[in-house]
């Protein structure tokens, strides 16, 4: 039995409109405001946003510009600060529910956008024979939409929606893994409460507290792995997913679970990547189990147009 892990790539290779640019294009159109907001606080700007992967979003929502906003915090008279220290914490914490409440609508906005790419599957077709409906195999989806289950007619029960996934009450998981910004914010807070500084320590608090309620705790989601049979599994063939550092726990218990005798299939897009290599070796994977293969081995199936115009 293969186990799939199952990457945006994945949706790409199926020519679905599943990339950052693309979600930004809905978000442009449908919540113009909370976009240049959004992009304005993280520094989000210029050519990056043409390539930048979903991993590196979720990075950048732990680098929020602390000094800045700091500053902007601290000399703010809009927040009330300078009448005094008086409910200075619930003042900063009100001030930034309302300004760093990005997680929560941007899983709105984003389940939102999946299910009108979801839509569009009516007309996807399948692009690879490795998948088939009558096969055993199991599959870990990091993608919040239903390619597998509409596309490849994979029943339900096959299909672990690691995130969650758009048309179920579920809610998307979303966030970054800078465990060391959270340190970081909470030894500032000590900092200053050390020297006495009632205005500086409460600032820093709300900041730490703003980086927890945006970290997404992989360790959580870990449970949902033990479902999975070791035993029967022979192969793992990943698709469309870079092995992130944010997604790595997932794959070291992946690993753990299938034991030592697994083979690993990584299916790469364009220049064989050296990192995936090694992210895997570093999580225990013997690297005589590792095959690195071009993706166009994978998508063995033609496109459409392709296939009319051999006709």
């Amino acid at each position: 039995m293969n186990l799939f892990i199952i990457g945006n790539g994945f949706d790409i290779g199926h020519e679905l409109p599943t990339k950052y640019l693309h979600f930004r294009a809905f978000l442009e159109e449908h919540h113009t405001g909370f976009l240049n907001d959004f992009e304005e606080k993280y520094g989000l700007w210029g050519k990056e946003l043409e390539t930048l992967l979903w991993n590196n979003l979720e990075f950048k929502l732990a680098d929020i510009q602390e000094d800045t906003l700091f500053e902007q915090m601290y000399q703010s008279t809009d927040l009330g600060l300078d009448s005094g220290n008086v409910g200075i914490e619930d003042t900063l914490r009100h001030h930034f529910s309302e300004q760093f409440d990005y997680i929560k609508k941007l899983t709105i906005y984003l389940k939102e956008w999946i299910e009108e790419v979801n839509q569009k599957l009516d007309g996807t077709n399948k692009r690879t024979s490795f998948i088939k409906e009558s096969s055993p195999d199991k599959f870990i989806n990091f993608n919040y939409t239903t390619t597998l289950e509409e596309v490849y007619s994979i029943k339900n029960n096959k299909v672990l929606h690691i995130h969650g996934v758009a048309n179920s009450d579920d809610n998307l998981v979303l966030g970054h893994s800078n465990v060391n910004k959270i340190a970081f914010f909470n030894k500032k807070c000590s900092e200053f409460q050390n020297i006495g500084d009632e205005q500086s320590a409460p600032i820093y608090e709300i900041l730490a507290e703003y980086c927890s309620n945006t970290y997404k705790n992989v360790q959580e989601n870990i449970p949902l792995l033990w479902s999975l049979n070791n035993d029967s599994i022979e192969k793992i063939m990943i698709i469309g997913h870079s092995l992130s550092d944010v997604d790595l726990p997932y794959f070291k218990s992946i690993k753990g679970i299938t034991g030592e005798n697994v083979e690993w299939n990584i299916y790469y897009h364009g220049e064989k990547d050296p990192d995936m290599l090694e992210r895997l070796k570093l999580i225990g994977v013997n690297e005589q189990q590792i095959h690195m293969i071009p993706s166009s081995e994978f998508y063995d199936l033609p496109r459409v147009e392709q296939l009319s115009l051999q006709l």
